[in-house]
């Protein structure tokens, strides 16, 4: 990546992850940290904030064109974490950080007790009242419903990208999570060949809904200093529908609105299509709570 070697203070404050006062401009509303490398977005929304950008519209037309739509290819993906966390944790409490509406939560409960928190109310509400799962809508960081200790699995699926304090999150999962419990997380690797590659163009490039971007270095670092050893980190695929991954060629990020070839190609594609693509871009990590 090319980089402005001078460093300054930003409106960022501190590092999420080493608390280091001094970055490096990257790219355009992105800085890196002077001391452990991580990358961050140059800006400190309040929780009012980011609540505020995760309505009902963020997942009909904003980043999302159509997630309840897309239920059944979402799920395909989140199939494949489950077995993964299902062959590190036999059973037992799950708590997913960021559930949206509940379609992990629906699959998760053939094995554990699982439990969500999100903070869209339309998405909880969903979640309770169509998928009847157990969710709730606040601050997983305040919340004091649950025991310290009690939970065996926390997963954490596209999150972590999207707070403005990460390290905390882990703290809190730290806390809930029993000795030898596992965290799973997963999220773009800035690292990777394609970002590289693409710099500034890289599709997960866009704050304010994604505020942090790790590396596995940076990662390895936040969760070693958290009380956790990483177990596994890989760059799984994903499927995705033909109406997302045209939403986010054409609409996604454009001021004009869907262009005349996006309404074409929607109008004479399959509803349902859907392909698998991996560009090796987003890791999933696998990390499990140090025992005393």
């Amino acid at each position: 990546m090319t980089e402005n070697p001078r460093m300054s203070t930003t409106t960022r404050g501190i590092c999420p992850i080493c608390g280091e006062s001094r970055f490096a401009a990257l790219y355009a509303g992105l800085v890196r940290c002077g001391e452990c490398t991580f990358v961050t977005a140059d800006m400190a929304p309040s929780s009012d904030d980011l609540e505020s950008l995760y309505s009902e519209q963020y997942f009909a037309g904003d980043e999302y064109a159509d997630y309840l739509g897309d239920k059944k290819v979402i799920q395909r993906n989140l199939r494949r974490w489950l077995k993964i966390v299902h062959r590190h944790v036999g059973g037992g409490s799950l708590l997913e950080v960021g559930s949206a509406y509940g379609f992990f939560l629906e699959l998760a409960r053939e094995h554990f007790d699982a439990i969500g928190f999100d903070v869209s109310d339309d998405a909880v509400r969903h979640s309770k009242e169509v998928l009847g799962v157990d969710a709730k809508s606040g601050d997983f960081l305040t919340d004091r419903s649950i025991k310290d200790g009690s939970v065996d699995a926390v997963a954490m699926w596209d999150v972590l990208e999207h707070v403005d304090a990460p390290g905390l999150f882990v703290d809190r999962a730290a806390e809930l999570l029993r000795p030898g419990g596992h965290l799973f997380i997963t999220t773009g690797d800035i690292d990777a060949w394609l970002p590289r590659r693409q710099g500034p163009g890289w599709r997960l490039i866009h704050p304010p809904t994604h505020l942090q971007y790790f590396s596995q270095g940076t990662m390895a670092r936040m969760l070693e200093s958290k009380g956790f050893d990483v177990v596994a980190v890989s760059h799984p695929g994903y499927w995705r529908s033909v109406k997302q991954i045209l939403h986010g060629l054409f609409v996604f990020g454009h001021q004009s609105g869907p262009s005349a070839a996006y309404r074409f190609l929607i109008k004479v594609l399959p509803g349902g299509l859907s392909v698998y693509i991996n560009t090796f871009d987003i890791m999933l990590v696998v990390a499990r709570k140090r025992t005393p």
